[in-house]
């Protein structure tokens, strides 16, 4: 995604919008640096800019209503280990079992997104990943013989 795209999404969303997803776009780009970054066209979250790895999800950021901005994070909804290391932290901004909500991106607690995001993403990689390596590595089924 160039910056001019991520800009695109920034068309309808209020300055505090504007600031906290440029925000988070710099924190997830700079620490998930293997993941794909596009805007979803689908039917859930659509237009909120998705960071994937092999087409699944594991974050996503966008505005919500006119004055919140929300960070979907796989990696916390999957991990207890991230839960109880941060949940305290989050617990005012959970807005879901991934999803946090806030209006500035300067009340979060930056040191627990940052370890959220480093520690979560190579785990959700590798989850993601093994099975597509797994399927590639089996040998073609055999036909049989009809001799």
């Amino acid at each position: 995604m160039t910056d001019e795209e991520f800009e695109e999404t920034l068309v309808e969303c209020s300055d505090d919008q504007v600031d906290s997803l440029r925000a988070l776009r710099l924190l997830t780009r700079s620490n998930a640096q293997v993941l794909r970054e596009g805007v979803n066209p689908g039917r859930w979250l659509n237009g909120y800019v998705f960071y994937s790895a092999d087409g699944q999800m594991i974050y996503a950021i966008g505005p919500k209503g006119k004055t919140k901005t929300t960070l979907h994070m796989m990696p916390y909804y999957g991990s207890p280990l991230l839960q109880e290391r941060h949940g305290e932290a989050l617990a005012t901004f959970l807005a879901g079992k991934s999803c946090i909500a806030f209006r500035k991106y300067s009340e979060l607690p930056l040191e627990a997104l940052t370890d959220i995001i480093r520690r979560g993403t190579p785990v959700m990689v590798a989850m993601i990943e093994e099975p597509a390596r797994a399927k590639q590595a089996r040998p073609p089924a055999r036909r049989k013989n009809s001799d």
